[in-house]
């Protein structure tokens, strides 16, 4: 007796789009209201690029995500990829003509950092910031962008954003001395080395609070590490800015 035709496996319904919270920092995640939403690896791809570039018109899309294929392809694997999404998470990608983007209700972690870092580097004075300590312990705890992804425009806008990080944690680690609160004006300012190991502004700011702080022996012990790290790793020596700052303790030792 025949068994008819075989009936279609039915995709998971969508999501409710009330709340999605979209993490980039520290890793890929998904929830919608507290609850972890699984998408595949592509649907990962397509939703963090959307939520870093903004609005993006749709062949740029593709030949991002898929650089190696021929346009028809890589639009027709775009193509899949978003019907995928949008079974999985009604509203999270919209746009129908020849540009997408995500949804409103998608809240981007991501976002929250660059809307930080951007307010410290323009510093409105008509609306100061009130707690730079608490501005300062947000930007300082910050993890990564996508670690483990290493596709180009991946790393394009790690490098972006470390950029950002580092000179808002600078911004706030001077404005702390400036209020005399020096230990957390110390742990931005280290926090600002970790972000760029290879940035002097920051290991200056570390050398300046130490200073300030009447620690000399931990100063010279971080300009001398400093120090070291740039003769290994690029074999150069640190700027005259930063030999000034140590020199009262190495007199002769440090050359001008």
């Amino acid at each position: 007796m025949s068994e008819g035709p075989a009936r279609p496996i039915p995709l998971p319904r969508p999501h409710a789009v009330e709340r999605l919270q979209l993490a980039l920092l520290g890793g890929w995640s998904l929830h919608c209201d507290g609850a972890g939403v699984p998408v595949s690896s592509n649907g990962q791809r397509l939703l963090a690029l959307l939520a870093l570039r903004g609005r993006t018109q749709r062949d740029l899309v593709a030949g991002t995500l898929w650089p190696a294929n021929d346009d028809q392809s890589a639009l027709a694997n775009l193509r899949t990829t978003l019907w995928r999404v949008r079974r999985r998470v009604g509203g999270a990608i919209v746009g129908n003509g020849a540009e997408i983007e995500l949804g409103s209700q998608v809240s981007v972690d991501v976002h929250e950092l660059t809307s930080t870092g951007e307010r410290l580097l323009r510093e409105d004075p008509v609306e100061p910031i009130a707690d730079w300590a608490a501005i300062g312990h947000t930007l300082a705890k910050q993890d990564p962008l996508l670690p483990g992804w290493y596709e180009d425009w991946v790393l394009a806008e790690r490098e972006r954003l470390q950029q950002l990080q580092v000179h808002a944690l600078e911004i706030a680690a001077e404005r702390l001395v400036q209020s005399s609160q020096l230990a957390t004006a110390l742990e931005v300012a280290q926090a600002a080395t970790v972000v760029e190991p290879f940035r002097e502004t920051a290991h200056c700011a570390v050398v300046e609070v130490l200073l300030k702080q009447s620690n000399p022996a931990q100063a010279l012990r971080h300009y001398r590490r400093y120090e070291q790290l740039l003769d290994r790793e690029l074999g150069i020596e640190p700027s005259r800015r930063l030999r000034e700052l140590v020199r009262p303790m190495l007199g002769d030792h440090v050359r001008a």
